[in-house]
């Protein structure tokens, strides 16, 4: 649904939206450059170190609410649908803040006089699916570091922390019992090799939440390599570009302008294989 704007109207937004897609470039090399994703991630010490890995556990439950959303406007239920796709489950970081509002106020001049009042509240809903794309990226790069991590370390594929924690705290219990065994480590090694030791609940609760903080810290500073990198590739450009052109639409009347970055799909890949995996170790 599209509701028609009147020529000078539609001539003001056509001006603003090009002068914002001016501005891109400069952005993008300002704040997604080496310098500028230091200044960035200058705002993550702190809390946010606190709301990371609050926000990783809330990833999975809110990839299935985005999965409910899609079937439920797919049944025709849109209400309910956009009501479920606009739930934000996660804790808002410092981080997040600082860039909503480097793209609100910096980016778009949401300051300025020019600026047509009928963006605002649609700018801000745009500018948090940009966010969640980049926030993606990070996390689908983390979960490639799980799985090297748990290839070196536990010799199995591990997307994630949830995956890697148990494989873990049964290797450390594994060589616990070794080293402690009546007999001496060599014949630990031969004994527990045959006959494994089982880690304690205590311990795979603890491992996997200490792997959880691990990756959540590292999710929240992996764009000091993927941020410079994505600069570097033109690909922070083309999302703000994109973002630009759905923006237009909406300030233009186009009420179902959406944004549909794949990234945060993407991200969701790991995750995916990540309950196969889980599936095939249990059932095995």
């Amino acid at each position: 649904m599209s509701t028609e704007l009147d020529p000078m109207t539609r001539q003001t937004v056509l001006a603003y939206m090009t002068a914002c897609r001016a501005r891109v470039p400069a952005f993008t090399a300002r704040h997604f450059s080496l310098r500028g994703t230091l200044r960035l991630h200058w705002e993550a010490l702190g809390l946010d170190l606190l709301r990371a890995p609050f926000n990783v556990m809330l990833v999975a439950p809110t990839f299935f609410v985005r999965l409910v959303a899609m079937g439920c406007r797919w049944l025709g239920w849109a209400r309910f649908g956009n009501w479920l796709a606009g739930l934000q489950l996660a804790v808002e970081t410092r981080l997040s803040r600082r860039m909503a509002e480097l793209v609100l106020n910096e980016l778009l001049g949401a300051d300025e006089a020019t600026a047509p009042p009928a963006w605002r509240e649609r700018a801000r809903h745009l500018i948090a699916e940009y966010l969640s794309a980049r926030h993606a990226v990070a996390e689908f790069v983390t979960a490639m570091v799980a799985i090297v991590a748990g290839l070196v370390l536990v010799h199995a594929l591990t997307p994630s922390a949830i995956s890697l924690g148990p494989l873990l705290a049964k290797q450390m219990a594994q060589q616990e019992a070794i080293a402690g065994f009546w007999l001496g480590p060599w014949a630990g090694a031969i004994y527990l090799g045959w006959y494994p030791a089982d880690a304690s609940w205590v311990q795979i609760v603890a491992t996997t939440l200490a792997a959880m903080v691990c990756f959540a810290v590292t999710a929240t500073f992996i764009g000091l390599l993927t941020d410079p990198l994505q600069e570097w590739l033109g690909l922070h450009r083309r999302r703000l570009m994109r973002f630009m052109a759905t923006l237009e639409r909406a300030a233009l009347g186009d009420a179902e302008a959406a944004l549909a970055l794949p990234d945060p799909y993407i991200a969701r890949v790991a995750d995916l294989a990540d309950l196969a995996l889980m599936a095939m170790r249990l059932t095995r």
